[in-house]
């Protein structure tokens, strides 16, 4: 859209202005305050349905004020319907059409409708559902039934819709009005606080969801307003061209460096120029962006460890934190665009900048065409800003500013977009800023060369610190879709082949830079859900009691039991190494890992930890991995064949004796046409393979290594052998300390499938779906429910909770000497 605006100074000059139509959006704040809202609606119940004598005391306290004072107050009371149902309509109405918002205005009147509904709803609904006590709350003396007044909500509703409060001096003093009102009421014993509550908080949930659903104007600055704001700063403009804007039309006033500008910050980006004939950058900052940005900081900022959010509560602040650190970066040397000013107008905040002479993004120069001098000055740039205590994160090719070659102004490198920079900055985030640049150079100029000129810049300490964090979550978007391009993978990968390459003692395997993700989320989810189910049927007193009769001596002999599971799997992994390590390191690493399966996942965690002993080591990553996988499908094999000469050798006449019945094989049946139909789709065939295939192509080459040495092969299967047998054990021993028995190829098949679930299941230590399958199995098989909850518990305690204590003294020791 290209329009003129007319400027309030006397001048003839009108301003030239190509941007898109001012348009309708849906704030993320709208969802926020609704689910703020409805959960604000339901606290207000619980506490009429549970507090109903403080609600009452409280309301009582309220109305007995002294009849002086009651007196005084007929007045106001009797202006009180007046008040609500004319005054404050009238002023917030006649405020929208004196701004010509007939829109909004119809949106309110909506709103205050639906308010309207919604209260009856709710009225009938209570009526219908609600305890006495409830409705108790809910009607005031001397009145027959419960008090919503209707009214009230359609106000809320309305000034809810007519825009934030705190935009329009006419909806604050309507609001602050509104509760007055209501006070007043109280005082006199015309409603319940709780009825007060519920009726504003029906309104202020239906104008919420009404403005989200039809979307709302926003209160950005556009045309001549957008102007008159970049007056207030003192700029004179004479045009302003929409940076992000598509067009078949090349704009003159834009360059490849402000479009790509516009990409990276957060904000609406626009080339102005000047009566002076200045050139210059301006950033549209606008407050219904700001919380979005906000709770994408600070998820990043709980998510990612080393990340700090900058407290930013206003756009005023953030925008004020942002101008900062591109100043400090200025003032510390590093090249970029300096800060010429600044303004608030409607709800924008509006930065002026130097606009960078003659350059372009570094995401579009040509390969042959980058040098080693610029590769140089990429990095001196990074350099002096880490030297000055400030890091950008967000370095990629669009950040990342070049000098067009021929031009006489142009700079060797500039680096802008300063949103999510910081002073005063940690060293985390110093060693993000060089992978950063390190990956967006390997896609640009190859892996080798990148690692070359960091090297030759930075020295050998910054880059090998940075290893670690080469990976996806750290890169931005820009550098992220380059990379996806390209093989992420691979690209990342040779970076770091690279850095060992030309240090062969730098620590290159990847650092966990997340605190937790969705996975954590559904762990927390699903462990919660688990331990309902079992502590339903929990009695505190039963399992005390039971505790107190059970044997000592099976409960030690469960916890010796649990002990012999880190000698086998010890003996696995000296059988299966490719380097020779000393047994006492390899058994203190596999005590360690009792300490990290508070964190990790069921198994997850041994084999993490048992490659990174092997990396330490100096194991190429892929060959460590392997044996990890090696160990895995050794226990595989070594548990299917200890359940057939179980079978075979006990003649149990256990759980197993009644298979096939027929309702196994038809569940059998089902499960084998379910995973038959899921493998006829392509995605899901697709994702068996990339889980599958790579672990066969790790492993494979690995164990024919070990078929040809056969002590290492009956070593390593004697260990996953013990392994096995001795959790059985355990599970045995806490079956006999209670008194119980068990058929061994049962108790055998039930531990197993428990592993399973917690294997499958992404809670640590299979925490929740190991005693939820324990506890269920014991039960169908017999055993009474509070018994086996008790078993389940204590063969938890000695194979999960009580070696944690040693683990954590594994873990500092094998710290303290380097090897993890």
């Amino acid at each position: 859209m290209v329009a003129d605006a007319s400027p309030t100074h006397e001048e003839p000059s009108r301003v030239r202005i190509v941007d898109e139509p001012e348009t309708r959006v849906r704030r993320l704040t709208d969802i926020i305050r609704l689910l703020l809202t409805v959960l604000g609606i339901i606290a207000v119940l619980l506490i009429a349905e549970f507090a109903i004598g403080t609600t009452r005391g409280i309301t009582q306290d309220i109305a007995s004020i002294s009849p002086t004072l009651r007196r005084l107050l007929i007045a106001p009371v009797n202006l009180f319907t007046a008040i609500l149902a004319v005054i404050i309509p009238a002023v917030v109405i006649t405020d929208m059409l004196v701004r010509r918002e007939p829109r909004r205005l119809l949106e309110a009147l909506g709103a205050a409708i639906l308010g309207v509904i919604v209260t009856l709803i709710g009225a009938f609904l209570l009526l219908e559902l609600g305890t006495d006590e409830l409705l108790a709350s809910l009607t005031p003396r001397g009145a027959e039934t419960l008090q919503l007044p209707a009214y009230v909500a359609a106000i809320s509703a309305l000034l809810t819709a007519a825009g934030r409060r705190p935009t329009r001096r006419t909806l604050s003093l309507s609001w602050n009005v509104l509760w007055l009102g209501l006070a007043i009421a109280a005082a006199f014993g015309a409603i319940t606080i709780p009825s007060i509550l519920l009726t504003v908080l029906f309104g202020r949930a239906a104008g919420l969801g009404l403005r989200y659903w039809v979307g709302s104007t926003a209160d950005r600055a556009y045309g001549d307003t957008l102007v008159e704001g970049l007056r207030r700063a003192g700029f004179e403009p004479i045009s302003l061209v929409r940076a992000d804007l598509e067009s078949d039309d090349e704009d003159p006033e834009l360059d490849e460096a402000t479009a790509a500008l516009s990409r990276t910050r957060q904000g609406r980006v626009y080339a102005m120029t000047t009566a002076g004939q200045h050139r210059l950058l301006v950033v549209a900052r606008d407050g219904d962006q700001q919380a979005a940005g906000s709770v994408s900081k600070l998820w990043a900022s709980l998510r990612l460890r080393g990340i700090h959010a900058r407290p930013e509560v206003s756009l005023r602040q953030s925008s004020e934190a942002t101008a900062l650190v591109s100043h400090a970066a200025r003032v510390g040397g590093v090249r970029t665009g300096r800060v010429l000013g600044m303004s608030q107008i409607r709800d924008t905040m509006l930065l002026v900048y130097q606009r960078p002479p003659a350059a372009r993004p570094f995401g579009v120069v040509p390969a042959e065409e980058v040098d080693d001098a610029l590769l140089d000055a990429i990095w001196a740039e990074v350099a002096t800003m880490h030297r000055a205590g400030i890091s950008h994160r967000l370095i990629c090719g669009d950040t990342v500013l070049v000098g067009v070659d021929g031009e006489p102004d142009a700079p060797p490198v500039w680096l802008t977009s300063w949103e999510l920079g910081e002073v005063a900055t940690s060293a985390f985030a110093q060693r993000v800023d060089v992978a950063q640049a390190l990956a967006m150079l390997a896609v640009r100029v190859g892996p080798q060369r990148a690692v070359d000129s960091a090297f030759r810049a930075l020295g050998a300490r910054p880059v090998e610190q940075a290893a670690p964090l080469l990976q996806g979550i750290v890169l931005p978007p820009a550098t992220r879709a380059e990379l996806k391009a390209h093989k992420e993978a691979k690209v990342l990968e040779a970076v770091r082949a690279a850095i060992l390459a030309r240090s062969p003692d730098a620590e290159v395997a990847r650092e966990d830079v997340t605190r937790f993700g969705w996975r954590t989320v559904i762990t927390i989810v699903l462990g919660l859900v688990a331990a309902t189910v079992i502590l339903a049927g929990f009695n505190t007193q039963d399992f005390i009691d039971a505790v107190g009769q059970a044997n000592p001596w099976w409960m030690a002999a469960a916890f010796v039991f649990s002990m012999l599971t880190y000698v086998g799997a010890a003996l696995a992994l000296f059988a299966f190494s490719p380097v020779r390590i000393p047994f006492i390191r390899i058994l203190t690493a596999q005590f360690a890992t009792a300490y990290i399966s508070l964190a990790v996942p069921a198994g997850v965690g041994p084999v993490a930890l048992n490659v990174r002993l092997l990396t330490k080591r100096k194991v190429a990553p892929p060959l460590a991995v392997a044996t990890g996988a090696l160990m895995q499908v050794s226990a595989g094999v070594v548990t299917v064949l200890g359940l057939i000469v179980l079978t075979v050798a006990s003649g149990s006449r256990g759980a197993l004796v009644a298979l096939p019945s027929t309702a196994v094989l038809i569940a059998i049946g089902v499960v084998v046409l379910v995973v038959a139909a899921l493998l006829l789709i392509p995605w899901v065939r697709a994702w068996a393979h990339r889980r599958i295939v790579p672990t066969v192509r790790q492993t494979w080459p690995r164990l024919r290594q070990i078929v040809g040495q056969p002590w290492r092969l009956a070593l390593g299967l004697s260990g996953s052998l013990l392994l096995a047998v001795a959790y059985i054990g355990a599970f045995r021993s806490a079956l006999a300390a209670f008194g119980q028995d068990m058929a061994l190829i049962d108790a055998a098949v039930l531990y197993f499938v428990a592993s399973a679930v917690g294997s499958a299941v992404p809670t640590p230590g299979g925490l929740g779906a190991v005693e939820f399958a324990l506890t269920s199995g014991l039960a169908g098989a017999g055993v009474p429910w509070g018994i086996a909850v008790s078993v389940t518990l204590v063969y938890r305690l000695v194979t999960y909770w009580l070696p944690i204590p040693i683990g954590y003294v594994a873990m500092r020791y094998l710290e303290r000497r380097g090897e993890l």
